[in-house]
This record gives structure tokens, C-alpha cells and sequence, in this order.
């Protein structure tokens, strides 16, 4: 086994995003399997099986984050808790406030 302490930060984001291509290979190979022995059962029992892979596009406006945080006084700015922090949530935790106050509680689905 390699000795990770000796590694570099760039050689372990390497070993990182090498692992992390591996595994989605794997993980599509297992779902195609899969996939192909449910449809050879299915179809050995004389019925027809249609999959259907739910994967939301990247430009999908369906995909797009539900905002988490929503501003004490004025509930129509939100922040999705992407990207920057806005000014009035910065100013709130500078004056002493938590983040968390500010999140809106969802609903799961």
C-alpha cells in the first residue's frame, strides 16, 4: 500500500480524481449489468421492461438549486448557499448572527 503522508497535495488530488474516475466507471458498469439482466429475465418471462435513467442535465433549469437562505426582513431575497456569500448575509453573521437562523426548512419530497 502506498504511503499517502509521503505524498505531495498535487499527487494525492491525482490519486483523488484517478479514483474518483475509476469508481464512476465502475459504478456505470454495474448500472449496464444490471440493466441487461433485468431486461434478458424480463424478456425470458415474455414481457417487455422499459428503464428509465432519471439524470438531470447540468443546464436543466428542473435541476436548478431551491434556495436555503432567505433574508429576515425582506423574504424575497434568498441565497441558494451557492457561489458567493451575499452582503446582507455576511453583514448578519458579522454582527454576531448564526448562518443556520437563515435557512429555510424544506420539506422532503
Amino acid at each position: 500500500m502506498t504511503d499517502l503522508h509521503n505524498k505531495s497535495e498535487s499527487e494525492l488530488q491525482e490519486l483523488l480524481d484517478h479514483a474518483a474516475k475509476i469508481l464512476k466507471e465502475k459504478q456505470d458498469t454495474r448500472r449496464r449489468d444490471a440493466i441487461t439482466q433485468i431486461q434478458e429475465i424480463a424478456g425470458a418471462a415474455g414481457i417487455t421492461v422499459t428503464i428509465k435513467e432519471e439524470r438531470k442535465k447540468k443546464n436543466d433549469p428542473s435541476s436548478a438549486t431551491e434556495k436555503v437562505y432567505q433574508h429576515p426582513d425582506k423574504p424575497d431575497v434568498t441565497w441558494s448557499g451557492n457561489g458567493a456569500i451575499p452582503k446582507w448575509l455576511k453583514d448578519l453573521i458579522k454582527s454576531g448572527r448564526d448562518k443556520a437562523e437563515f435557512e429555510i426548512i424544506h420539506p422532503a419530497s
